[in-house]
């Protein structure tokens, strides 16, 4: 009668604390946290989480699959996810779990493969005719059309594609008793089914929302929460601590930098070092076509101070977003020097600002040159957008003729060597994947690529908030990196419904300059050593032979 009983449970908590071994704890038994008995107690028949990470959805799910079989005979239980990397996770346990205790092993049928099949997708068939099956639901969602299972147990649906969400609605026999179908995810920010369902606006729609931060979990602890805001970028504001930490979805739109983080980089006269920051090592130009009008060259008026020139630089880095007419060029020069707090760390300090209104592309070059003679060898990298506007600045450049005869070029070899160019839609290798490349016979098989503004928006982020840079109390400069705002949007082209980053339509010049002035630092190394792969690459591999 105990038995009967610990198996007519179908949360599965009774009979996976009976039986199920956890290592971690002294006695090997198995335990739920204290606010999970709730959680996974609820019978209501539509439920979703919204909650933080390492929570236990996924051993929610792997409970009530263990105990399906003794509960729901004749029944179906489909197990589904956007994608198979976050189905097969949750598969795999369940598999393990049935296969590991003779309880769940003796509901198996005695035939060949023990009702386990792996093709096309995983599913178990149990000896009294109940089933789990598993199901991707593919961009259309047609893959979970045609099932009518009793419970759904369904993964990661922050990522599930809309046509699937639609499917799953007259997929489950919501009429009949036992019937549940329990949406599991954390937010991604977008405003999706997932939202619409957690947010509770409409009380109309069923659902039972379940709302749990990490904090809910016996093994939190002030270390973790450091840890975690340093990882997720130094604050707890940061809208990816939000998310996974909290389960928050936050606004629609979030800024780029958050405003506390971004001032405590600005230097604002509160100190006789940040007076003489602003008043005499800044220095901020700006140049427009009335100027060059009356017979003065550029060179003349990019006049930057010998400070700038201090050895406490070990280097220098410069970006630079391009316009002609109505845009300006804003040209942002950084100093790279030791963190006194921290030995192993550097602070860049921005240096120079040059605004250039209204000038062509042939006198741009000539100030871009200019940059490079009075910062010299320890200038390292100068970045701009070789696309759109900044196609004619480029070209002007020549920085793809390095190796031709001197009297041919227009830049100096040393000069076009340390120019880079980017396109702000297009992708870049940001570093090696450690683990495809222990199985790759091309090391650029193995490169993981990101958007350039993407990559150089965390890189700008991550300096801000570990307060790895230093900035003047330059209002333009700061209205604009204040204004910038990132909106997550889901991309429907993609199966699991992948997310893709919009920002803000102003105008974000000196932001678009310091953004390809990190890239050009960050990615130095990794364009370095994929350099060095193709230069001793065999001559016909790259031509495909």
């Amino acid at each position: 009668m105990y038995l009967a009983a610990i198996l007519d449970d179908p949360s599965g908590i009774e009979l996976a604390e009976f039986s199920w071994i956890d290592e971690e704890n002294e006695d090997d038994c198995f335990r739920l946290w204290d606010f999970q008995w709730a959680w996974y107690r609820c019978e209501d028949t539509y439920q979703i989480d919204h909650a933080g990470r390492s929570l236990g959805k996924s051993i929610g799910i792997q409970m009530r699959a263990y105990a399906f079989p003794f509960n729901f005979p004749g029944s179906e239980m489909l197990i589904t996810a956007p994608e198979l990397n976050h189905l097969r996770p949750v598969t795999d346990k369940v598999e393990h779990l049935i296969l590991s205790h003779r309880l769940s092993r003796e509901m198996l049928p005695r035939q060949r493969g023990n009702g386990i099949n792996h093709q096309p997708q995983f599913q178990v068939h149990f000896a009294n005719n109940s089933r789990i099956i598993s199901r991707l639901p593919q961009r259309d969602g047609k893959g979970v059309k045609g099932m009518h299972p009793l419970v759904i147990e369904a993964d990661e649906m922050q990522d599930f594609p809309r046509n699937g969400w639609i499917e799953l609605v007259e997929t489950m026999k919501a009429a009949s008793t036992g019937a549940q179908w329990r949406c599991h995810g954390v937010s991604n920010g977008i405003r999706d089914k997932y939202y619409e369902y957690t947010v509770g606006e409409d009380p109309d729609i069923p659902f039972t929302v379940h709302r749990f931060m990490a904090m809910h979990r016996p093994t939190w602890s002030d270390m973790e929460r450091r840890n975690k805001i340093a990882i997720y970028g130094g604050s707890a504001d940061n809208v990816d601590y939000r998310r996974n930490i909290y389960g928050d979805h936050g606004d629609a739109a979030n800024p780029l930098f958050v405003l506390h983080r971004l001032m405590a980089c600005v230097r604002m006269n509160e100190s006789p070092w940040a007076t003489e920051y602003n008043d005499d090592v800044y220095s901020k130009i700006k140049i427009n076509d009335d100027l060059l009008g009356q017979g003065l060259n550029i060179e003349s008026l990019v006049t930057l101070p010998g400070t700038h020139l201090d050895k406490q630089y070990t280097s220098f880095w410069a970006g630079m977003d391009v316009g002609y007419t109505r845009d300006p060029s804003e040209i942002l020069v950084y100093g790279e020097l030791a963190d006194p707090k921290a030995k192993a760390e550097s602070v860049l300090r921005l240096l120079a600002r040059i605004h250039l209104m209204r000038i062509g592309a042939a006198d741009q070059a000539e100030a871009v040159k200019h940059v490079f003679a009075f910062y010299g060898e320890r200038l390292r990298c100068f970045a701009l957008d070789k696309t759109g506007n900044g196609l004619p600045l480029w070209q002007e450049l020549d920085p793809l003729a390095v190796g031709t005869s001197v009297h041919l070029r227009r830049t100096p070899q040393h000069i076009a060597q340390r120019i880079r160019g980017y396109g702000f839609s297009n992708k870049v290798a940001v570093e090696f994947d450690d683990r495809a490349l222990k199985g790759k016979e091309k090391p650029e098989d193995a490169v993981i690529e990101k958007n350039i503004i993407d990559f150089a928006s965390d890189e700008l982020r991550k300096m801000v908030d570990t307060g790895r840079m230093e900035l003047p109390y330059d209002r333009e400069l700061l209205t604009e990196w204040q204004g910038e705002e990132i909106q997550y949007v889901r991309d429907e082209g993609s199966a699991a419904g992948h997310k893709s980053r919009k920002y803000g339509n102003g105008s974000y010049h000196t932001l678009d300059a310091a953004r390809m002035m990190i890239a050009g630092r960050n990615l130095q190394n990794i364009e370095a050593a994929l350099n060095m792969i193709r230069k001793s690459a065999p001559r016909l591999d790259r031509f495909g032979v």
